[in-house]
């Protein structure tokens, strides 16, 4: 998998966000179908003006990142879906659809998250959305645990990443990043 590290200082993530429950991960897909509705749809297809919030995600690129976070204690995004995406779990994370906050306007419905200073590794996937779990999946399974200089920070969250509109097109660029400890 093609990889680069790349440093963060002092970034904030500014999205919105969704409780989703550990072993209904397919809710972050139907997320993702809001955001079009809420952002995408009315402003880009069908040239409305856009609001308050609309404007915010626009002037801050959300929908550049997917943040996945929690508040369970020593934990890191890591170790965490061995451990959590099981079948009975009841607990959550919050997933944002985010970009990076380049100040301004919070409106009502996003929020501020700080993203871990530091190193990231930054892991490129190939094959566009369709590729993206079957690749998530070999990520953490096979590609991390083979390259053990890449340790996850403690207390750590991970963003997925995006870029470009055409999802299904095999040249689409997304990925993951994860801090370095």
């Amino acid at each position: 998998m093609k990889h680069e590290i790349i440093n963060l200082e002092n970034v904030q993530i500014i999205g919105m966000a969704k409780e989703i429950v550990f072993n209904n991960p397919a809710e972050c897909a139907k997320f993702w179908g809001e955001y079009v509705e809420r952002i995408v749809k009315p402003v880009f297809m069908e040239g409305k003006t856009p609001d308050d919030f609309q404007l915010a995600a626009i002037e801050n690129n959300v929908g550049e990142f997917g943040l996945c976070t929690c508040n369970i204690p020593n934990h890191n995004c890591g170790t965490c879906a061995a451990v959590n995406f099981c079948e009975g779990n009841t607990k959550t994370f919050t997933y944002v659809i985010g970009g990076t906050y380049k100040g301004g306007n919070v409106p009502e419905g996003m929020n501020l998250y700080p993203i871990n200073s530091g190193q990231w590794l930054k892991v490129h996937f190939v094959g566009g959305m369709k590729a993206f779990q079957e690749q998530f999946q070999k990520f953490h399974k096979e590609w991390l645990p083979e390259h053990p200089e890449y340790q996850w920070a403690s207390n750590a969250q991970c963003m997925e990443w995006y870029n470009g509109t055409d999802i299904n097109s095999p040249d689409y660029q997304c990925g993951i990043m994860m801090p370095l400890a």
